[in-house]
């Protein structure tokens, strides 16, 4: 995984780790799918958000569409590896799209649902050994909080996770584009794990979605 989350809480930087319980993490954690107003109208009449497969397998986009990001942001790399069989979601609103639908956390437990704690499956695409690191970070959905309760305390600070505004992230973007380019992935790799993807498979009911935000 892109921070070893199975070791004990680190004292890297010289700061004391606390152990971050499972109340605390879903007290904070909030899940977003992101859409224009006329995707949501069309999720409204089917009573759930398809994923780019079981819209095709509904007549509801065209193949000629697949390329339009307007009809769907499922791109080909991703259908490549098939994940164009999944809906997205992310921890952070990711600023696609007038509506911004919040899934309640119940929906980890769904069967077959997963999250990819390296990251977007785009950033290690192409090369046999990030592709390799990318697949071994996945895990089953239900287990993202667990997981959580060891990431966090092994970056500098949580709030790198909830927040992502502290000016050391930005210093680490710099450095490890560098260092990858130099040959070593490993401070990038912790970035880009800042940023999981939650993926249900097929698609999401909308008895999950618990606040529609519609931006004008």
């Amino acid at each position: 995984m892109a921070i070893d989350s199975r070791g004990p809480a680190s004292s890297e930087h010289g700061l004391e780790r606390k152990e971050i319980k499972e109340k605390e993490i879903l007290g904070r954690l909030r899940l977003y799918h992101q859409t224009s107003k006329e995707k949501w109208e069309a999720m409204q009449k089917e009573g759930a958000i398809l994923s780019e497969k079981e819209l095709l397998k509904k007549g509801l986009i065209s193949p000629e569409q697949l390329e339009d990001f307007e009809s769907t942001s499922t791109g080909e790399i991703d259908r490549l590896e098939g994940r164009d069989e999944y809906v997205f979601a992310s921890h952070n609103p990711q600023g696609y799209g007038e509506v911004t639908l919040e899934i309640d956390p119940s929906a980890l437990e769904i069967n077959g649902a997963k999250v990819s704690t390296a990251g977007d499956w785009a950033l290690f695409a192409g090369n046999p050994d990030d592709e390799k690191y990318f697949r071994e970070s996945e895990i089953p959905a239900s287990e993202f909080v667990d997981y959580l309760r060891n990431y966090l305390c092994n970056l500098p600070s949580p709030e790198w996770f909830w927040e992502g505004d502290d000016p050391e992230i930005g210093k680490m973007i710099g450095e490890g584009m560098m260092e990858k380019i130099q040959g070593n992935p490993e401070k990038i790799r912790k970035f880009w794990s800042l940023h999981p993807e939650i993926l249900f498979p097929k698609e999401l009911p909308l008895t999950y979605v618990k606040n529609v935000e519609i931006h004008e």
